[in-house]
Formats: structure tokens, sequence, C-alpha cells
């Protein structure tokens, strides 16, 4: 059995320091897809590391940019 909810989709977008610590997290209330929340979080991107969830199931992880230079 899984921890994850079954109730629909849950997306957050969780924004990373350099540690891999959660310095900040914003709820995509409206997205209710894995489409609609990817594009979403692609819009958010500000240089830190993002990570994607819906409920405790990862969709998309983008590195910062200290990960790519």
């Amino acid at each position: 059995m899984s921890d994850c909810p079954t109730e629909g989709p849950s997306y957050r977008v969780f924004f990373m320091d350099d540690q891999g610590r959660i310095k900040k997290s914003k709820a995509l209330k409206t997205c209710t897809s894995d489409q609609e929340a990817t594009l979403e979080a692609e819009r958010l991107v500000d240089g830190r590391r993002l990570e994607l969830y819906d409920g405790c199931r990862l969709v998309l992880s983008i590195p910062g940019k200290e990960a790519i230079g």
C-alpha cells in the first residue's frame, strides 16, 4: 500500500538551495495534469533547483544554475 494520496492531483513546486534543502514551496492548485503542472513549474524557474511533486510522486526535477555551470 502506498503512502501517496489517490484523491486526484495535488501538485506542489519545491525550490531547493544548493545543499538540497527546501527553501520555499508553492502549491499549483489549478493544475489538473502532469502536463499543466510541468508547464507552470517551468514558468517559475528562477535559477534555483526546482522539483515538482504530485503528492509524494516526483514529476519533474530541474537543476539549478550551480549544477549547470
